[in-house]
């Protein structure tokens, strides 16, 4: 408004209104102005009621008026003062950008969301499956699914998350990845055992809504999925040419882990002084002997020896064989036999004296049957007590069995 007088006339009336007074500075707050009207040759022939008026950021006034005395007055505007400003805007954030939906997704909206779309080429394997990729390594986990498969059933991906609600999944190239171990993100997951295997078992979830009103049609997704490490397998060195230690690989199928078992003979119990390369032992001479398994939770799985034997050649079925363990315990035929561990951890060890076999055999081979034992109030290790027969059997906490091989070894005289 103008702060000065306004002939009669003036501003599209017969009494034009005017500030008598100046305007508020911003920290003046809201403040109190007398308003004039011209008439007669009298600037103020008319006092109006007073007004309100504030300033405000942005370089710009706020007006509270009255009505004007009389149907002939108006309030004027000094248009030939008033700076035209834009009014802030706010960015317009593309919502498909952030997304970054990959080659094989499209971005789209529904129900006033927006999210990637699966291209018409992408699997879908059914309404009531997803496309997911399941990795499992010792005693960690990752589960991926696809973003727009889940999005297309309804689940935004950033209200999915494991067991525990505090781990959540990271977008990578179009796949919602969960990741879990038991290091320091367990996320809820838990380790089970039955009479072939150990689990580890964990759920993705979350919720979606949709609906109006009075209703909703909320939905909630469970997919439950599980590491799974098997407990036998049977093993043997290849070749007697390389050094006396034989190394095996497991591989499982998708969704299960891999570990590694290998047996090394040695000159010593504190397993410093390994042999190597052509072995010559001689006959009475205490040999020692490490299982050891690589690949799973040393802290919550342990190794036991199971049983070992000696053959002449390499083959473990051989009908001419020799007994050192059986049932986790020496053989009570074979005096020199001692377990020094098993069942307490990855790592096995028992001794024995070397041997020959009767007859025209110059050579002898080593084969040892193991399995995995959950570690749970002491309960993988055996007590073999003289005189006791060791208990046959093996509880649903111990998993998978596995038979590996050394040798040859060969005696002198």
């Amino acid at each position: 408004m103008p702060e000065s007088c306004v002939n009669q006339g003036m501003c599209g009336t017969d009494i034009p209104l005017w500030l008598n007074g100046s305007h508020p500075r911003l920290e003046d707050g809201v403040v109190s102005r007398q308003v004039c009207g011209s008439w007669y040759g009298d600037c103020c022939y008319f006092k109006s009621y007073p007004i309100q008026v504030k300033a405000c950021p942005g370089n710009y006034y706020v007006y509270e008026f009255v009505s004007p005395v009389t149907c002939s007055s108006a309030y004027c505007a000094d248009v030939a003062h008033i700076t035209m400003t834009e009014a802030p805007t706010t960015a317009m954030v593309d919502p498909c950008k952030e997304l970054n939906c990959t080659a094989d997704e499209w971005c789209g909206e529904s129900n006033g969301v927006y999210g990637c779309f699966c291209n018409e080429n992408h699997p879908r394997p059914g309404n009531d499956s997803y496309d997911s990729k399941e990795e499992c390594e010792s005693s960690s986990g990752t589960m991926s699914l696809s973003r727009c498969q889940l999005f297309e059933a309804g689940f935004s991906a950033d209200l999915l998350h494991l067991s525990d609600p505090n781990c959540t999944g990271t977008i990578q190239n179009g796949r919602l990845v969960f990741h879990f171990n038991n290091d320091d993100h367990i996320c809820g997951t838990s380790l089970m055992a039955n009479g072939t295997h150990f689990i580890y078992e964990n759920t993705i979830q979350g919720g979606a809504e949709s609906g109006g009103g009075p209703i909703h049609r909320k939905k909630y997704l469970e997919l439950q999925f599980s590491c799974i490490y098997q407990i036998s397998q049977t093993l043997s060195m290849d070749t007697e040419l390389t050094p006396l230690q034989s190394v095996v690989h497991k591989n499982l199928p998708d969704g299960q882990g891999m570990y590694q078992v290998r047996i090394v003979p040695y000159q010593d119990a504190a397993l410093s002084q390994p042999y190597n390369g052509s072995v010559k032992i001689v006959v009475d001479e205490r040999i020692y002997v490490g299982v050891f398994v690589q690949g799973v939770d040393s802290r919550q799985i342990a190794t036991v020896i199971d049983s070992c034997w000696a053959t002449p050649e390499r083959d473990q079925h051989h009908a001419v064989r020799w007994h050192l363990i059986t049932n986790r315990c020496p053989n009570s035929a074979d005096k020199t036999v001692e377990v020094l561990q098993n069942g307490v951890s990855t790592t096995g060890l028992f001794s024995f004296k070397m041997f020959a076999f009767n007859g025209n055999y110059q050579k002898v081979f080593l084969h040892c049957s193991i399995y995995l034992c959950l570690l749970q109030n002491n309960n993988c290790a055996e007590d073999c007590v003289p005189g006791f027969h060791p208990r046959v059997g093996r509880s649903v906490n111990n998993h998978d069995l596995a038979s590996i091989s050394v040798g040859p070894f060969i005696w002198t005289t």
